[in-house]
């Protein structure tokens, strides 16, 4: 029987960097209220994500459990202003695409809401996956395009939730993407390096 996961990691200070998708105003208090509707008809542990902490992770750069040779923080200081660049620079070659988030999924893990991944999501997560690494490592991005609404603070059965129906689907378009790095998990404390935007054009 699969069982819950408790996330070791939450609420506690990391070094971590991450490009992520965060959504705006209007896109957080629609998560919200799906947030409350899942948390209202569930009796599992969860431990919900903080609104200004919702997020679609596009590829983690440096993981807040990696395991290199020296800390996570040294190694930022030897890649970051080149994998800056790079990064910055496949998104700006990269068209803005719309996600809609249309199903809630749990895994053993976590309570989260999915998109089909657009292509362009696709195309950037593999070029950026190709173009950086250190000590043989490279990021292996989501293949999915989701945000997480809550993790497990226990052990039990992976639950069944429930949800009101017409909080689906959440649509929104993706015109830049942030850099940021991750002090406290999960994104409760960061610092913003960059936000790039998304300036290529679709093919008509």
């Amino acid at each position: 029987m699969i069982r819950t996961k408790i996330d070791t990691l939450w609420f506690k200070r990391c070094c971590a960097f991450h490009l992520q998708f965060l959504p705006d105003r209007d896109t957080l208090s629609k998560l919200c209220v799906l947030q409350d509707s899942i948390e209202r008809d569930s009796a599992a542990p969860l431990s919900r994500v903080p609104a200004t902490s919702l997020h679609m992770t596009v590829v983690t750069l440096i993981n807040a459990a990696a395991q290199f040779s020296i800390p996570n923080d040294e190694v930022w200081k030897r890649n970051g202003e080149r994998w800056k660049e790079i990064v910055a620079r496949l998104i700006e070659e990269t068209p803005s695409f719309d996600l809609h988030f249309d199903e809630v999924a749990v895994s053993a893990a976590a309570v989260f809401v999915k998109a089909e991944e657009p292509a362009e999501l696709r195309q950037l997560r593999s070029a950026i996956s190709q173009a950086i690494g250190f000590e043989e490592w490279y990021p292996s991005p989501p293949d999915i395009a989701h945000m997480t609404l809550f993790r497990f603070f226990g052990e039990e059965p992976v639950p069944t939730v429930s949800f009101d129906a017409g909080c689906l689907p959440i649509g929104v378009r993706a015109g830049s993407l942030t850099l940021l790095e991750e002090r406290v998990y999960p994104n409760v404390d960061t610092n913003i390096l960059s936000s790039p935007l998304l300036c290529g054009k679709s093919a008509e």
